[in-house]
């Protein structure tokens, strides 16, 4: 017998072996990608019928742990992350921001796992932003992470007008803490955005006057950056 001949049956069982391995990983992930989906779904059917955030959180949060420990996809992560900061607004809300600390903490890991997962999504920094933010509220220890966190969300997403909108009302807000540099930046993406919609600058007025019933301040914040062209 010749050798080629002796070795073709073990050369079919290691096949046959790795075509069992494959099919087994195959259903595995199949499984994995199923339980995390369907805990995602069911999340959300939840989150639809609670009463309150504060009393449904701890089931929502579960049911989402659930899904990123099976699948952990980075809109996933940063779905915990979003339930985890609006959790602890609703302690800011009620005027008890040291008790929002550890909502923080947590929703911080989670939304950096997003990024980390898929660093081009430019919400993802945006609700990271957030975060740093809320940090020791209603001092802006952190801000300045904040709005570096701003830049990079905008960076990914440049022409996105909303993104920019939300972002220009931040940085008019924390006008007293920006450096030139910050300045410089806001005025240039403040004339970049204007160029391509006229009419940017009267949705940043309306905003700000639905937050503060008077667009005098924000007025002459704009007067202070100068001529956007």
């Amino acid at each position: 017998m010749t050798p080629g001949v002796s070795q073709q049956p073990a050369v079919k069982r290691m096949l046959i072996l790795l075509a069992l391995v494959g099919s087994l990983l195959a259903l595995v992930a199949s499984v994995l990608f199923y339980s995390g989906y369907r805990n995602y779904f069911l999340y959300q059917e939840e989150r639809k019928n609670i009463r309150s955030l504060e009393s449904s959180f701890a089931g929502l949060e579960v049911r989402l742990e659930k899904a990123v420990r099976f699948y952990p996809l980075p809109a996933f992560y940063a779905e915990l992350g979003r339930l985890r900061l609006q959790r602890a607004m609703a302690e800011i809300e009620f005027g008890q921001a040291e008790r929002g600390e550890p909502f923080l903490d947590a929703a911080r890991e989670a939304l950096q796992r997003a990024v980390a997962g898929n660093p081009v999504d430019h919400s993802f920094l945006w609700e990271l932003s957030k975060v740093y933010f809320l940090y020791n509220y209603p001092l802006l220890t952190y801000a300045e992470k904040g709005r570096l966190l701003c830049r990079e969300a905008l960076s990914r997403h440049p022409y996105n007008e909303f993104l920019f909108l939300n972002i220009a009302l931040v940085f008019m807000e924390q006008w007293p803490l920006l450096d030139g540099m910050e300045k410089d930046w806001l005025r240039q993406n403040l004339s970049r955005i204007t160029a391509a919609d006229p009419g940017f600058l009267d949705k940043l007025k309306r905003r700000w006057h639905q937050n503060y019933k008077e667009t005098q301040s924000l007025e002459s914040r704009l007067a202070e950056l100068g001529r956007l062209d």
